[in-house]
């Protein structure tokens, strides 16, 4: 038997060099496999390209370096690590009864630690606990966050819909565990009507995790996980009515489609962090107070122009949400109303990792 390792990190180098050790082979690290100068010598009948990459790059490659001499080649995609071997394609013709051979020579090679099916799925990835845990997610039915972990640890696929930033913490695993589906915040129209066809629909459950309001019905069907990822700046004016603020405050996130649950932190400034309102409205939320000095904030570079107000170059409100919010994204800014409620709304920049 014989493998043809393609991989150019030294992750893939030395797996690959595992694999050669043990059954022979050699490695292809340029751009040979995408030329007519590759070439299969005699004794390469029983062999099979390796493909030491992500699962989703080892397909793109394949695809991609496909030549009539490689054609009829078996592909195996293995892990950069050496954890995971899949076929994505069998050898045609006389290279068919060779496919098995090479594959099951393949994962004795890499090791007891090596998978290749959904056996014993909970020793390969976790299930979405410790992703709640970690990002303090509020989720709305715990005994759908129970069948979907279940789904998990028994090897089902679980659809994931998101419209915030969500990476996978191991490429080569996750895709084949999670379908995730990603929508761009300025796409949160569609990401919603997503929601409410999953809602209405029989289908599921599929996995929702978004700061965006989804409604107060409860969906016993789908999960939603909030991530407390956001973070509130307050300017407080005067006339401002105490009062009235803790409840105008979460009204006012749910007018602009964002969960008041996913508020992290309230940020105002040293001289007014002790203040009845910003302590009531980071109790109605559940948040922890911050404070900045007022020099910090009036450096803070907000990256975005004033529009209502040109002769200002920039807002405490905004500032305080950006510097929460580890400079993320400005998803509110400056919203104000005739009693002097004024606050911006940040999205920690960060991505979720998945699954964590």
């Amino acid at each position: 038997m014989y493998v043809i390792c393609y991989g150019k990190s030294q992750k893939a180098m030395t797996t690959g060099s595992r694999l050669i050790n043990e059954i022979g082979g050699r490695h292809v690290t340029g751009t040979e496999l995408m030329t007519g100068s590759f070439v299969i010598s005699e004794n390469e009948t029983d062999c099979a390209i390796v493909m030491i990459l992500p699962l989703e790059a080892a397909v793109r490659s394949m695809v991609e370096t496909i030549s009539e001499k490689t054609r009829d080649l078996p592909v195996i995609a293995v892990s950069l690590e050496g954890r995971f071997a899949a076929v994505i394609r069998r050898g045609s013709n006389m290279y068919e009864k060779g496919t098995d051979n090479v594959y099951s020579a393949v994962v004795k090679a890499l090791s007891p630690f090596c998978f290749s099916g959904f056996e014993g799925k909970e020793e390969i990835t976790d299930d979405l606990g410790n992703l709640v845990a970690k990002y303090n997610m509020k989720v709305n039915n715990a005994e759908t966050l129970e069948r979907v972990n279940r789904m998990i640890r028994s090897g089902e696929r679980v659809d994931v819909y998101t419209d915030l930033p969500v990476v996978f913490a191991d490429p080569v695993i996750d895709p084949m565990i999670y379908s995730l589906h990603s929508y761009p915040y300025d796409m949160r129209d569609d990401f919603i009507r997503q929601y409410k066809a999953a809602r209405d629909g029989k289908n599921g459950p599929s996995v929702f995790i978004t700061c965006t309001y989804l409604g107060a019905g409860n969906d016993e069907n789908n999960l939603i996980l909030v991530p407390s990822i956001l973070s509130l700046g307050i300017e407080i004016k005067v006339k401002t009515d105490p009062a009235y603020c803790r409840p105008a405050i979460r009204k006012s996130l749910i007018n602009h489609l964002l969960d008041p649950d996913a508020v992290a932190v309230v940020a105002a400034s040293y001289t007014a962090r002790d203040s009845e309102i910003v302590k009531g409205i980071a109790e109605e939320l559940g948040a922890e107070v911050v404070s900045y000095a007022a020099e910090k904030i009036a450096k803070a570079q907000v990256p975005m122009e004033m529009t209502f107000s040109p002769e200002r170059k920039n807002d405490s409100a905004t500032a305080l949400a950006f510097l929460a919010g580890s400079e993320g994204l400005i998803v509110i800014r400056r919203a104000t109303s005739a009693k002097g409620l004024v606050f911006s709304v940040a999205l920690r920049k960060d991505n979720i990792i998945l699954p964590e």
